[in-house]
């Protein structure tokens, strides 16, 4: 299939003969009062999640699709299909609808969708929402959805100053807001749409009439993030994150009054907010790897940390057996803990803010990886096939990973290694068959023989770097070229067995044009694709004194052409500034701020040339139209 996405050469040697695997982020364990479920492929970024049924969590993810975590914490993933103009979305808010319906939004750029998933089959029916009409959704981010009182769901985003009404029919009606964007929405108790505005005000809008009421708090506009989550609160007022100046907000719905409560951790930008079951008000601190509580009759503010600290924890919701869950998008784990006995400990400090009191900095734990004032990447691959000749393989997910970070994209750009941790890493793979298994013709037959069992036949393949990673920008977006040898391991072939170094250009296609994820986020992971040929050069080194080297050539079809290899991988990669404190003499004159709105600019799809002049009415209202159902 081809994308229409923005080709970027992203510093791809992620992408190469990625053949090993690294375990998943930490399986479901309990550390200070909250259990965590690693993801298998930590960088989807997790955001939006809600409670399904028989005592599962479903949860959105920015750079993936959905996932679910049943009772006994297996993690199950489902991917989004692709949309009307076969690129792919970015799941981010999730809610629970009429039905047994679970609702999610897709917070892409290029075609704004709504859809719910069928929790029983994992089957997904999506919406493409209009953007052409007077109130319309163009620009997408969608980042938020709830069910309404009138047994519809209600959607907004940070792109489009419009609200949105939709039934599983596929009808929407677009509402239009007063001036100012979505980022989170409630349903209030007088029936009304409730929202969080960018412009930092809190707006309500008259499903009846579709007139909008904004009330602005006395913070409003003075911090980035400005606002986010909002929920009604058990004392029947409107409560609200401000992370941008740490405040909690509670609005009364029936004066307007509006008071505010500082959290007592500083920078800590608390974002996704929600109602215990214990009727306390519970919210995240992105910033800080906390979650905290108020009591919505004393104001009373209380927090506790996670276990770790660069979580990013976003969202957060009552689910099973009346825990708090919640996303850790910074590490890629879902969390839960009993609000009865919430963690223990004293509160993590937040990452050192961009500017204090105004700007806190959400970080995930790899920019942790990269001095500050650096431009700091990470790819995965999450799986795809190689083939050598006529070796070939399928690539298990988190086949290997490459950190580094960028201080120019000039020609010859040197991707440097990390601070703290290895720039690439990975475990030696399993190759089916063994030696035995790659003979020709007879090989796939022996293969699964008890002599491929054997210890003397037992193939694994692992990689290293050859030379250092290099990257620019070039006519195609962001180019990279790496070197690396694969190594053979076998007890016959001894461990200087190497094919390599093997050299290559790429230029990955991001499949989410514009980039994903939720825009409160301190860093943009890119979910991205490679198809790619490749001249491999003959194995050396195999045997006592290389004399195996004739047969593992003649094995593998060795040395081969571009024309014989190639390979096809999908993967994440994720990109933000360093924040690692480490002093780099080198690098004290640098700043991330050109490199990095460069690179980002480099993955965004080019805007199209205009075809003519719009003529530019007053948008009524609302705007009601029948969408089309897509599986």
């Amino acid at each position: 299939m081809r994308h229409r996405g923005v080709r970027a050469g992203v510093l791809a040697s992620a992408a190469l003969l990625g053949a090993v695997a690294l375990s998943p982020t930490s399986p479901a364990g309990a550390a200070a009062g909250v259990t965590e479920v690693g993801l298998p492929i930590p960088d989807v970024t997790p955001a939006g999640l809600t409670a399904g049924p028989s005592g599962s969590v479903w949860f959105a993810e920015n750079a993936g699709g959905l996932g679910k975590v049943d009772s006994a914490g297996k993690v199950t993933e489902y991917p989004l299909p692709a949309n009307s103009q076969k690129t792919f979305g970015a799941a981010d808010a999730m809610a629970a609808g009429p039905g047994g319906r679970l609702w999610f939004t897709d917070s892409s750029v290029d075609v704004p969708r709504v859809g719910y998933v069928d929790p029983a089959t994992g089957k997904t029916t999506l919406f493409e929402v209009p953007t052409t009409t007077d109130v319309n959704f163009a620009g997408g981010r969608l980042t938020d959805i709830v069910a309404g009182p009138d047994g519809a769901m209600w959607f907004g985003g940070v792109s489009a100053t419009a609200i949105g009404r939709i039934d599983a029919s596929g009808t929407v009606t677009a509402y239009a807001t007063a001036g100012a964007a979505v980022y989170g929405l409630a349903a209030g108790p007088d029936g009304a749409i409730w929202y969080t505005g960018t412009d930092g005000s809190i707006g309500r809008l008259d499903p009846k009439t579709g007139a909008v009421t904004a009330y602005y708090p006395a913070s409003a506009g003075s911090g980035s993030p400005t606002l986010g989550g909002i929920v009604k609160g058990p004392d029947g007022a409107l409560w609200f994150t401000e992370p941008g100046v740490g405040k909690i907000g509670r609005l009364d719905p029936a004066t307007g009054n509006i008071v505010e409560y500082p959290v007592n951790t500083a920078d800590s930008a608390p974002s996704g907010i929600t109602v215990g079951p214990d009727g306390l008000i519970w919210f995240t601190e992105a910033a800080a790897s906390n979650v905290g509580s108020i009591d919505p009759g004393s104001g009373a503010v209380s927090e506790y940390p996670l276990p770790a600290t660069l979580s990013a924890p976003m969202r957060i919701t009552s689910g099973p057996g009346g825990r708090l869950w919640f996303s850790e998008s910074g590490r890629g784990a879902v969390g839960s803990f009993d609000p009865a006995s919430p963690p223990a400990g004293s509160p993590h400090p937040a990452v050192p803010p961009l500017a204090s009191g105004s700007t806190p900095r959400i970080a995930a734990k790899f920019q942790s990886q990269c001095p500050q004032n650096t431009t700091c990447q990470s790819q995965v691959t999450s799986g795809g096939s190689v083939k050598i000749g006529s070796f070939a393989l399928d690539l298990p997910p988190n086949a290997i990973r490459v950190t580094g970070y960028i201080t120019s994209l000039s020609p010859g750009s040197v991707l440097h290694a990390p601070v703290m941790g290895e720039q690439l890493l990975s475990q030696p793979v399993e190759v089916p068959g063994g030696l035995i298994g790659q003979l020709p013709l007879i090989g796939p037959i022996l293969g699964k023989t008890p002599a491929a069992m054997l210890p003397f036949n037992r193939l694994t393949v692992t990689q290293s770097l050859a030379a250092p990673i290099t990257v620019q920008l070039g006519q195609g977006g962001i180019q990279a070229t790496a070197q690396l040898n694969v190594h053979l391991n076998n007890q016959l072939l001894g461990s200087n067995c190497v094919i390599g170094p093997i050299t290559t250009s790429l230029t990955p296609t991001v499949l989410v044009p514009g980039g994903a994820g939720d825009p409160s986020l301190g860093w943009s992971p890119y979910p991205i694709q490679i198809n790619n040929k490749i001249a491999v050069p003959a194995a050396k080194g195999c045997g006592p004194a290389s004399i195996l080297d004739g047969v593992i050539n003649q094995m593998m079809g060795l040395p081969s052409s571009s024309a014989n290899n190639a390979m096809n991988l999908v993967g994440v990669m994720s990109l933000g500034a360093g924040i690692n404190p480490a002093d780099t003499p080198a690098l004290r004159s640098t700043t991330s701020t050109s490199v990095l709105s460069k690179l980002v600019a480099g993955l965004r799809p080019q805007p199209k040339a205009k075809t003519g002049a719009k003529k530019h009415v007053k948008a009524p209202k609302k705007v009601t139209v029948k969408v089309k159902a897509r599986h």
